[in-house]
This record gives structure tokens, sequence and C-alpha cells, in this order.
């Protein structure tokens, strides 16, 4: 029997409530989610607005909302009083209790000491690569976007790194090469400028003979050797491991084992598909081959990484673009699924695929 829908009364600042108490909590939007037995994405839309929540949900997240006051009231009494907690607490997931145990415990214990000795050495390293990121930036003459295009991650990435956030292992080898490069770079320069003032002023010449008239010879560089087909060992990604990737870079550190495949684009690495928005066409255990050095064309398979504020999810859909090229459509074949439309600040990274391949194995 479907349930009737919450009154628009009960929801008038809905989204600002559900926000808060999970700021109360202390709780990411994935644990959140698990516990009122939703997709992550569903949480995300709850706090933004875009949809009312279902009747069970909101009952569940005014017990959440009840239990947590109870919680934080009884912190603040000399004897708490433990008979009604139960009551209000009937009906809520063992891990939210507990969470709400963990925030009482929290609220009790004292703040934090400042870090030790021991400590000091971290924080200063973390601080120091922050620096060698900017003045690496500093060095190439680039933008925080242009860094994080060439690393493969957001601009985001780029910015919580300069002001002291952890860089994975992959995006820490990147930045290194970048600096060698830079130093081959600087050195080739000085040996030039060597080269060029220690050679003495040449000895005058005799006037050559009058030569015959001939065409000059304007050198030019020769253009870049297309990208020709050869056999490579693809890195394979899953769906769960590819939430993590910031740049095709990483696939080989993620990749779970390899595919021997022809491809033409350098980076090229595959994916094994999972889920069924694009049945009957496409099927779980399939490869995806993707080029991430080309661009998607409307009607192009992709697969999207969506931004963290959406829950980071992968999907495998069909592209096309509206609002004039900056709003991103991504459709499936399974009619189940309605079309998605984002902006593309909301994806971070999307990459065609090239071709797909049916593994037959018994």
């Amino acid at each position: 029997m479907p349930h009737s829908p919450v009154s628009e009364e009960k929801l008038v600042g809905f989204p600002a409530r559900c926000l808060s108490l999970r700021q109360k909590l202390r709780v990411s939007k994935p644990e959140l989610a698990h516990w009122l037995g939703v997709g992550r994405s569903y949480v995300t839309v709850l706090e933004k607005g875009r949809q009312a929540p279902s009747r069970p949900v909101f009952q569940l997240i005014e017990k959440l909302e009840a239990a947590a006051n109870l919680k934080q009231l009884a912190m603040h009494m000399p004897q708490p009083d433990t008979t009604t907690a139960p009551t209000e607490m009937a009906g809520l997931p063992p891990a939210a209790i507990e969470a709400l145990d963990r925030l009482a415990h929290q609220e009790e214990t004292p703040a934090p000491v400042a870090p030790t000795v021991a400590e000091k050495p971290v924080i200063r390293e973390k601080n120091a690569f922050a620096l060698r990121v900017a003045a690496l930036r500093e060095k190439m003459g680039v933008t925080r976007p242009k860094l994080a295009q060439r690393l493969g991650v957001s601009r985001q990435y780029v910015t919580k790194i300069e002001n002291g956030a952890h860089a994975s292992l992959p995006v820490i080898k990147l930045i290194e090469k970048l600096e060698a490069d830079i130093r081959n770079e600087s050195a080739a320069a000085t040996a030039t400028v060597h080269e060029s003032t220690s050679a003495a002023t040449p000895a005058p010449q005799p006037a050559p003979a009058p030569a015959v008239a001939h065409t000059p010879v304007h050198s030019t560089p020769a253009a870049p050797a297309p990208w020709t087909p050869r056999i490579a060992p693809l890195p394979v990604l899953t769906i769960s491991a590819a939430r993590d990737l910031t740049g095709p870079a990483q696939a080989v550190f993620a990749a779970a084992e390899h595919f021997a495949f022809s491809v033409s684009d350098p980076d090229a690495f595959a994916m094994r598909l999972a889920g069924d928005a694009m049945l009957p066409q496409h099927q779980d255990g399939e490869l995806a081959i993707l080029y991430p050095n080309s661009l998607p064309h409307t009607g192009n398979r992709v697969i999207a990484r969506l931004s963290d504020s959406l829950g980071g999810d992968v999907l495998f859909r069909i592209f096309s673009t509206t609002d004039h090229g900056h709003s991103i459509v991504l459709s499936s074949l399974n009619p189940l699924y309605p079309p998605v439309t984002l902006s593309r600040d909301e994806i971070v990274w999307i990459y065609p695929v090239a071709s797909t391949v049916r593994q037959m194995m018994h």
C-alpha cells in the first residue's frame, strides 16, 4: 500500500533540518543514507531541497532528531533520565544508536591537546609539499585548473593540496615527475647559455665568392605523429575502484587485472561494467575500453564519475548536451532509469567508450 505524502507544512525548512541532523550526528552522507535505507545521492537531493522525502524516510529522520536532542539534553543534566530514551529511539538502526552514543562520548571528552614534538615534523612535511605544488605551478606559469588537467584531477583537488591536504601517491609521483622535467629544462637552458657565451668572437673570414642565387629553405616543425594502433595490456578497473580515480595515469595503480587489446589512445584503460542501466545491449561483466584523450560527442557511450557532492557514483550512460553545451545529459537504454542532467562542475571526469568486449567464459 503506497504511503501518503508528507504535508507541505511539515516540509518547511526540511533541507536545513536534514543537513543539521547529519552535522549533529557527525556522520557522512553515505552513513546517513545507509540508516535511512536509501542511496547516497538521495540524501544529497534531500539536503538541496530538490525532492520531498517519502513518509517513512521523514518519520525516521524525525526519530533521529528526537533521539539526538535527548542525548544532548541528557549530557547537561546532573542525573540523566534514561526512562524515555528507549521509546523515542525505538525503530532506529543499531548503527544510528551507536553514533548517538559516540556523540555523547565525544562531547564529554576533553579538547585535543596541541601537537606533540613527534607530530610536528608530519605537519611541516605536509605544508612543505603544499609549497612545492604552488612553486611548481608558478614555474610552469599555469593556473590551478591547468595544473589539475595535467595531473588528471579536479581543480578543487589542487586547491586542497595547496591548502595543506594530503595528496594520493599517484599524484605525488606525477608532481615529482613535473618537478624533474622543470629541472631538466632549466639545466638544458643553462648549458645552451654557457655554449653561446663561451664561444669566442670568430676571426674575420674572407669574403665568400658570389654564390648562385637560391631559394631560402625554411625549417618547419614536424607535425605530431598520429596515434597508431598497438596491442597493449590495458589495466582493468572495477566500478568501485573507478570511484577513487582522478585521472587516467592512476588506472594502473587501481587495476585488479589486465586485458590485451588493440588501442590507439596511449592512456587507454578498461572497466568491467556492472548494473542494469544499459540493458539489454550491455550486461554485467562486459569490458568497456575507455579513451581518456578523446572528447565525447552526442550519442557516444561514456563513463562518468560524478562529484562527491552527488555521491561520487560512476555511471555508464549515453552522452548528449543541452543549454548550448553548458549542461551534460546522461541517458540510459533501460527505461527504468530517467535521464540525468548535470553541470560540468558536477562531473569529475568523463571518458568516451571506444568499444566494448563481452567475454564468453564458462
